[in-house]
């Protein structure tokens, strides 16, 4: 009888054997989770940034390229929370052409929303075309710098010299799609204005 008894296991062996067992699943678990979620806040990190890039990138690229002609209709306006102007921009076909161009943010819906008409009228009330540059985005602010200081906004109009600001400052910030995380991305644009 001692010999059938040193065979086997006995239950309280088998059964730290699954507690061990379980505690190592759980942990192995517990890491596999915590790795899957470091990586998806890492994706939506990723794209949040890149985002950013393209919208700044394209504002930026074609406030630089604004324009004052001898057109008295043709104007750069602005206030801390949108922009209008007249800029070259890239055509369909590839060609730059001259086209009123408009950035503001649709905050209800957090669209980062661009209107441009190409062959302008000059009337900076219609468009015709609007896109979304980008979703997810809480935060737009233009500031404008006059040479001097930075202003909250800018009217061509009733600007000395030329009509155009020295430089623009963009500042947007795109969250997650739960608006919990986000990132305040700034750039500033020197204009041709000699």
């Amino acid at each position: 009888m001692s010999l059938n008894r040193l065979k086997g296991f006995t239950l309280v062996e088998v059964l730290i054997a699954l507690a061990i067992l379980a505690m190592i699943v759980a942990s192995t678990f517990t890491i596999f989770l915590s790795a899957s979620k470091s990586w998806q806040k890492g994706e939506a990190r990723s794209e949040r940034y890149q985002n950013a890039r393209s919208a700044i990138s394209r504002i930026s690229a074609e406030i630089s390229q604004a324009v004052i002609n001898s057109n008295s209709l043709c104007k750069f306006t602005g206030d801390k929370f949108k922009v209008s102007f007249i800029s070259f921009v890239s055509a369909d076909s590839g060609v730059f052409e001259l086209s009123e161009v408009e950035y503001w943010l649709d905050s209800a819906k957090r669209l980062l929303m661009r209107n441009d008409e190409i062959e302008p009228d000059y009337d900076f009330t219609t468009y015709g075309h609007s896109d979304v540059l980008s979703d997810n985005v809480s935060e737009l602010e233009f500031s404008y710098f006059d040479g001097l200081v930075w202003q909250d906004a800018w009217n061509s109009d009733q600007a000395s010299g030329v009509g155009l600001p020295n430089a623009v400052k963009i500042k947007i910030k795109i969250e997650d799609k739960k608006a919990k995380e986000g990132e305040i991305f700034e750039v500033i644009t020197r204009l041709r204005t000699a």
